[in-house]
């Protein structure tokens, strides 16, 4: 059996596709990621990779690891 590799939030954040990106900066501000064209599997892989979870409420929202991400994105906000 093989363990999954960990990485840090800078290399996850390195390895994102644009649409990945773009997925987490809608998800932090609340805005449906489907009006920024994103498709619906960058979605499901953002779930896969522990960056984005489904609130009780029913809405995408980031993890702990997917803040640690978009803070490595934008270190100056």
């Amino acid at each position: 059996m093989t363990m999954a590799k960990l990485t840090t939030p800078a290399q996850t954040a390195e390895a994102l596709s644009v649409p990945e990106r773009l997925l987490l900066l809608c998800v932090a501000a609340g805005i449906d990621f489907k009006h920024a064209k994103i498709a619906e599997r960058f979605a499901t892989e953002a779930v896969v990779k522990g960056l984005i979870t489904l609130d009780t409420g029913g809405q995408l929202t980031l993890t702990d690891r997917g803040r640690a991400v978009l803070r490595t994105m934008l270190p100056d906000l």
